[in-house]
């Protein structure tokens, strides 16, 4: 209709009714459309970024404790979900343990914890009434911040989120076949193996269900549906995947290329795909970090890891690698560098530009800036230069709600007295408002095989305890005794389960006076950068407007992107 003059064009000029060109490359959102959007009322609430919600899919069922009578334990009653597990046994044990019996015990084990995995019978007790004293009298039990082998994402701490004012998560399933392949064939569940995407396939399916018997949360597969279902209060999922052998086709017996299975997971509403995980695979390198995923590369020696004099990986985006971030773009899917190594977003960056300044994200992240010198040469933490990216198109990044150390940051006016708390947290979200000025909020990775935030009180060795060192630890402890106390669990457990995440904005903004504003209203940030990637007349780079970085000699391994 008017000579085509009025309807926004599909990309390259097409027309925008066939689905292949609306719904595929998600290119051809209607001019209108956006200006209805720029009249609704802001969303509210915040967005955690990283939440493996149904991990205990996850390694062919074998590492998470499982619930009575061998139930899930995301689901359904809290004392059936959560209940006493069996506290691992010399020589077996259901969940929590690999195949070497002694090494299963120093799995879970940091500084201030010997953690709940192999024998752990001090933390057998589940959060069910009359199983569990959240108090520090006894700190036994489960879920707490050094949790990594039960679970953290019950459905009854997921609406305790909600209620606290998170609106949105994303549900990243998740799946590590070298990790599968070490635990016991006995411990996993019926019907599931290690490799391929079938682990990852039962989540996703999961995740639908879960939905669907629900009237309180819903998934979003578009800028449009987020704002439909966060408008009417309830909580919204975005669908994600992260795992090493992407689109690996073990196991696959039909449609199998990569195009396909991308294909398959968008249709089945999964909008974000992270490019690797812990190792190279066919689409580019991985950022290196912890030892035990430079062994396993070695032992899969199909796309060995390369390093620098740096340490970091050399390995980039692959040409399909760059031709899979493009594809997301079409299809106007998330591009999440979480993970990649320096050389592939380099290589990213390169592609959003030439699709102008297309949002690159970062679900989950460690800022460099802050981390301590050791911790600093792990590329996996993210440099100041990582973040002009996202800044300059429009991205948003997720701070992994940690429990280690972490410098001062001398403008953030909060205290860092005590390693691995809130108060460290503070350091790292003043950075990333007041010193970078980018769009922040979490990225938990709770269910991640990882520990959390630690607890400020209760005087035992995990309170302020990231340094290992009792004096260290004694000092920081006499500090907080005359602190206010927020009065919930969080007090003592630290970021034990999703539910408490509030927590951590109440901590904050109650407790040590941070301005909490920018993450309480990430939803709505959130779903302009969603909208951004729709947006035809998309522009940039984007102003960098009190990007001030502490590394100022920050720059990119070809050294043509620099932070300052």
């Amino acid at each position: 209709a008017y000579a085509g003059a009025w309807y926004a064009k599909g990309y390259n000029n097409s027309y925008t009714h066939r689905e292949t060109v609306m719904m595929r490359n998600a290119t051809a959102i209607l001019f209108f459309s956006f200006v209805l959007m720029s009249t609704t009322a802001p969303l509210k609430g915040f967005i955690d970024l990283h939440l493996h919600q149904l991990s205990e899919y996850a390694y062919a069922g074998a590492w998470y404790a499982k619930g009575y009578n061998n139930s899930y334990t995301h689901k359904g009653p809290e004392q059936i979900a959560l209940h006493r597990c069996d506290g691992g046994q010399i020589f077996g044990g259901d969940h929590a343990r690999v195949n070497i019996p002694v090494v299963s015990s120093f799995i879970g084990s940091q500084p201030g914890t010997d953690g709940d995995t192999g024998l752990h019978f001090n933390k057998r007790n589940g959060n069910n009434k009359g199983d569990n004293d959240y108090g520090a009298k006894t700190l036994k039990g489960w879920p707490r911040w050094d949790t990594v082998a039960h679970q953290q994402a019950w459905e009854g701490h997921l609406k305790q989120a909600w209620r606290g004012g998170m609106s949105v998560y994303f549900m990243s399933a998740v799946d590590f076949h070298m990790l599968c392949k070490i635990m016991p064939v006995a411990n996993r569940r019926k019907g599931q193996g290690c490799g391929g995407m079938q682990n990852i396939d039962l989540q996703i399916n999961a995740a639908w269900e879960f939905v669907e018997e629900r009237d309180w949360v819903d998934i979003a597969t578009s800028p449009q549906e987020l704002r439909d279902i966060v408008g009417k209060g309830k909580l919204a999922v975005v669908l994600a995947i992260e795992i090493s052998d992407l689109f690996s086709i073990e196991g696959c017996k039909a449609n199998c290329t990569w195009e396909q299975q991308l294909d398959k997971y968008y249709d089945w509403g999964v909008r974000s795909i992270q490019i690797v995980h812990e190792l190279n695979n066919q689409f580019g390198g991985a950022a290196l970090h912890h030892w035990m995923f430079k062994f396993f590369q070695l032992i899969d020696q199909k796309y060995p890891f390369k390093t620098d004099s740096k340490g970091r990986n050399m390995v980039g985006l692959t040409s399909t690698g760059k031709k899979l971030i493009q594809a997301f773009i079409d299809r106007g899917m998330f591009v999440d560098i979480a993970h990649l190594s320096e050389r592939g977003v380099e290589s990213v960056y390169e592609i959003s530009k030439n699709n102008s300044y297309y949002p690159i994200m970062i679900s989950h992240a460690l800022l460099r800036s802050l981390c301590l010198p050791d911790k600093q040469k792990e590329t996996k933490t993210t440099p100041d230069w990582i973040i002009k990216v996202v800044r300059e198109t429009g991205g948003i990044i997720g701070l992994r709600t940690h429990h280690i150390a972490f410098q001062t940051y001398k403008g953030s006016g909060v205290k860092n007295d005590c390693d691995g708390s809130s108060k460290t947290f503070a350091q790292a979200y003043q950075y990333g408002v007041l010193g970078v000025n980018a769009s922040i909020t979490f990225g938990s990775d709770l269910n991640g095989f990882i520990q959390q935030m630690r607890p400020r009180f209760g005087n035992t060795r995990e309170t302020c305890g990231s340094s290992g060192k009792k004096s260290i630890r004694t000092d920081q402890q006499k500090k907080q005794l005359n602190s206010t106390r927020l009065g919930t669990p969080f007090d003592y457990t630290g970021l034990g389960h999703i539910g408490l995440l509030p927590d951590i904005i109440s901590e904050l903004r109650e407790v040590l006076n941070v301005d909490t504003s920018r993450i309480e209203s990430s939803t709505e940030i959130f779903a302009k950068m969603w909208e951004r990637m729709y947006d035809n007349y998309r522009t940039g780079p984007l102003s960098l407007s009190g990007f001030n970085p502490l590394q100022k000699d920050s720059v990119s391994p070809n050294g043509y992107i620099h932070a300052y």
